[in-house]
């Protein structure tokens, strides 16, 4: 974004007598609020966060139980062109050292312990699986560049597999980057394409996960709690423990107006009436809805029941009266296809597993990203963190791991993924890290949760351009969608920039704010970046003639180059 850009804007007309409803207190829903308090200068006590959970935060709820150990659902690649997202954290207060921000806590966090992996997959119980040379075929590579040069229109509802051959879900590329973005082989062929897109600058350094940052500690510490934080300093108000069931609207002159709320809490369910001066941001579609978690000696409940999905029901009742607000059921009527299970060891006072890995892997805890189990039947991927909680006791070691196939027996554990206590869970990752004679020791010292996640890649399911609705649909006054479930042309999903960028978006739309919008970063157009991805791809140290040909670089169909040419973005004035 220009530094011309960066532009105070003038109070939007009769902002003051506005009041905004945000439904989910999740990082969109918050990141609305600060928006709305800053730039368009809303009055704080115009602001209300309506929130299911007893606190804000979403997906982003890593927590300390004293009895239970650290739990954790998710965890989150972070990069430097999250425009929006490091925007938002340019404005509020670090909680720990006064004067600095949380952009500025993170890049010093990031200075200190910068992420480069080198032990990025692993095979036969412990040993480094090599990932030298192409990241693919040259078939799939030509299958690839045709891809980028394909209108979208033509993607709807395919999958990977009906694009690339079979051996592409083996190759270097897939195995790296898949496990990494939690993508699988029958997901949305046009959610790949835009990832491939968006992130075309991070391909040569796939391997080493170079690119990817950190927080200074999980994300709920380091982001969202002095984010709610300073918004309390604002006047914001939160309404925890308090569930959006429903959203009343009119359309009367071509416009669509939201006119009330039904709103449920601890006291029963009351209506709020809305006016045109109301404005509402849902939160339409949750990643972590229904989730349940477990425990080291009990399984996580597989939640498939489809009468009460929290904001995913409000948008259904939404969609059933108007195809402009999307079609859900493209995304959750699959939980066998879009579910998988994370688990978090809490170890103490036991260093054998960090030992043994930084000296395996050569990465100290917190350095190397995540290292994937290529032959894991349940694809295992794990992360090993270092201080991971402010709190957290110097003898305490902390690791986030997580399966795509939950619903196969294991390799070591043999029943399904699903069906399985944390301490099973654990054992099994430890029998793929090459410790299996030491399990009984370091379950003794071991506390693990455990989550399943239903609608965990809801997100990435096989779907039409119009499925998601946009962040102000088509005649909308005072109603705006946020979160992962929004289309966002040349963006894509799954990522705290999408959360950001969709809250932006809404806040400047509903508003009239007259500010220009960050531009969406678009490696893709940039010859360097191609360049390092074709000579990464293909295994090559220079491009020539005879290895671009193996390709087909210099023959692509006519019509999708010229629509490439086309959709360059002009130059800034």
């Amino acid at each position: 974004m220009r530094n011309y850009d960066r532009i105070n804007a003038l109070p939007p007309h009769r902002i003051a007598e506005k009041h905004a409803h945000i439904i989910g207190g999740g990082l969109a829903g918050l990141a609305a609020a600060a928006f709305l308090a800053t730039d368009a200068s809303m009055p704080g006590g115009n602001i209300t966060i309506y929130e299911t959970l007893p606190v804000m935060g979403g997906s982003m709820d890593a927590a300390d139980h004293a009895k239970g150990g650290y739990t954790s659902r998710g965890e989150r690649e972070l990069e430097t062109y999250m425009e929006c997202l490091w925007y938002l954290c340019s404005k509020v207060p670090s909680l720990r050292i006064p004067g600095l921000t949380v952009l500025d806590e993170t890049h010093q966090a990031n200075l200190r312990q910068p992420i480069t992996s080198h032990f990025r997959l692993m095979e036969k119980q412990g040993r480094l699986y090599d990932y030298s040379g192409p990241f693919m075929s040259a078939d799939d590579a030509k299958r690839m560049l045709e891809l980028q040069l394909t209108p979208e229109i033509e993607l709807e509802m395919k999958t990977v597999t009906d694009w690339f051959s079979p051996a592409f879900i083996h190759s270097v590329f897939w195995l790296c980057w898949s496990t990494k973005l939690a993508f699988r082989d029958y997901h949305s062929l046009m959610e790949v394409r835009r990832y491939v897109q968006r992130f075309m600058m991070m391909d040569y350094g796939l391997p080493q996960n170079r690119g990817i940052l950190h927080t200074e500690f999980n994300e709920y510490d380091s982001v969202i709690k002095p984010l709610y934080v300073w918004l309390k300093t604002l006047g914001v108000g939160f309404r925890a423990g308090t569930t959006v069931t429903d959203i009343a609207t009119r359309d009367t002159g071509g416009e669509t107006l939201a006119t009330g709320l039904t709103l449920s809490d601890h006291t029963g369910v009351r209506h709020v009436p809305l006016s045109r001066d109301d404005l509402v941001f849902f939160t339409s579609g949750s990643l972590t809805q229904n989730a349940a978690m477990g425990t080291t000696d009990t399984a996580a409940k597989f939640d498939r029941d489809t009468t009460d999905r929290g904001c995913f029901t409000v948008w259904e009742k939404l969609a059933a009266r108007d195809r402009k607000f999307g079609r859900p059921a493209a995304f959750i009527s699959s939980v066998e296809a879009s579910n998988w299970m994370s688990f978090f060891p809490t170890i103490t006072s036991d260093p054998t597993l960090f030992d043994y890995l930084e000296k395996k892997t050569g990465d100290k805890a917190g350095t190397g990203g995540a290292v994937t189990i290529v032959d894991s039947s349940w694809g295992i991927s794990f992360v090993p963190y270092s201080k991971y909680f402010p709190d957290q006791p110097a003898d305490v070691n902390l690791l986030w791991a997580y399966g795509q196939s939950s619903g196969v027996p294991g390799d070591f554990i043999k029943k399904p993924m699903r069906d399985c206590t944390g301490a099973e869970l654990f054992s099994e990752l430890l029998y793929h890290c090459g410790l299996e004679d030491r399990i009984p020791g370091i379950l003794a010292h071991s506390q693990v949760s455990t989550c399943m996640m239903p609608y965990i890649t809801s997100q990435f399911m096989p779907r039409k351009i119009a499925d998601r609705p946009t962040v102000i649909p088509v005649g909308c006054v005072n109603l705006a969608f946020i979160g992962q479930f929004v289309e966002l042309p040349g963006d894509v999903v799954f990522t705290v920039e999408t959360s950001v960028r969709t809250a932006m978006m809404a806040v400047w739309g509903l508003t009239g704010l007259d500010k220009p919008m960050i531009p969406i970063h678009e490696p893709a157009y940039d010859l360097r970046v191609i360049v390092a991805s074709l000579k990464a791809t293909l295994g090559i140290g220079e491009i020539t003639p005879e290895n671009l040909g193996t390709i087909a670089l210099a023959s692509p169909p006519l019509p999708a180059l010229l629509a490439f040419v086309n959709a360059l973005p002009k130059p800034d004035a």
